[in-house]
């Protein structure tokens, strides 16, 4: 078997560009390198790319975007174009290059090594553990006694379990006073119950009104003879003949007598 050639800087290049699936155009937009410059630098035509100072420089660009080591293909490139490389340049790339590629090998057996440690370590969390020993059944322990010797007591009457507890009483509600007006004749109306104005307005004929306090009330009428007087389900007398206004009125009060 022949020995394997080694290839130019550019050629290393190019084909880590292809191994990688990416286009000289894409590079270009990414580094702002001509396509033209690229493909000189692809093809170690030295004489179509400028200065070393700037091809380095397209160099690590072109090796940062593909992912490579900037400095080693440098050092590919001055290898390749050194004054002196006529009887030591060989034996010097080929340092360069094994150098390389056993970077590579040895990123490439560490991932290998880090891989198969997850997966060991997934495997492991996975499996499920085994019982080394058989678990002891549970025992119910005896309560201990509890000795009360020491305990003082209040002196005091046992409570009586079948003692009947008293119901609670509804509380006593102050008694009220309820009065209705029913209206044959439109009326003007004012009620104040307590000493508070509870309505004020003019009520019309077939209408009545419920009104409620807690002492009583006082009432005036615009149309006396038109209202019946209802307290507490007790009818009292008209107030006043059709047309007459009574004014503040006690209700109830010693003038209202029943019917």
């Amino acid at each position: 078997m022949g020995e394997t050639p080694i290839l130019t800087f550019g050629e290393e290049l190019r084909r880590e560009r292809l191994i990688r699936d990416v286009s000289l155009e894409e590079i270009s937009a990414a580094t702002k390198i001509s396509v033209r410059l690229l493909t000189a630098l692809e093809k170690s035509d030295v004489a179509k790319l400028p200065a070393p100072v700037f091809t380095r420089g397209f160099i690590r660009a072109y090796s940062r975007h593909l992912g490579l080591d900037p400095d080693e293909m440098v050092n590919a490139y001055l290898a390749d174009v050194a004054p002196d490389k006529g009887r030591d340049a060989p034996s010097r790339k080929g340092k360069i290059r094994s150098r390389f590629f056993r970077g590579r090998r040895a990123a490439a057996g560490t991932i290998v090594v880090s891989v198969t440690g997850i997966l060991l370590l997934l495997g492991l969390i996975a499996r499920p553990q085994r019982r080394s020993e058989p678990v002891a059944p549970l025992v119910a322990r005896p309560v201990e006694s509890v000795s009360f010797k020491n305990v003082a007591v209040s002196p005091g009457p046992a409570p009586s379990i079948a003692e009947d507890v008293p119901a609670p009483q509804p509380s006593a509600t102050p008694a009220g006073v309820t009065m209705i007006l029913e209206f044959d004749q439109d009326s003007w109306t004012e009620v104040s119950a307590d000493g508070s104005s509870v309505f004020s307005g003019l009520i019309r004929r077939g209408e009545s009104r419920r009104f409620e306090a807690r002492e009583g009330f006082r009432l005036t009428l615009g149309n006396a003879g038109g209202v019946r007087v209802t307290v507490d389900g007790r009818a009292l007398e008209r107030l006043g003949t059709s047309g007459q206004v009574v004014r503040n009125l006690a209700v109830p009060g010693p003038r209202l007598t029943q019917s």
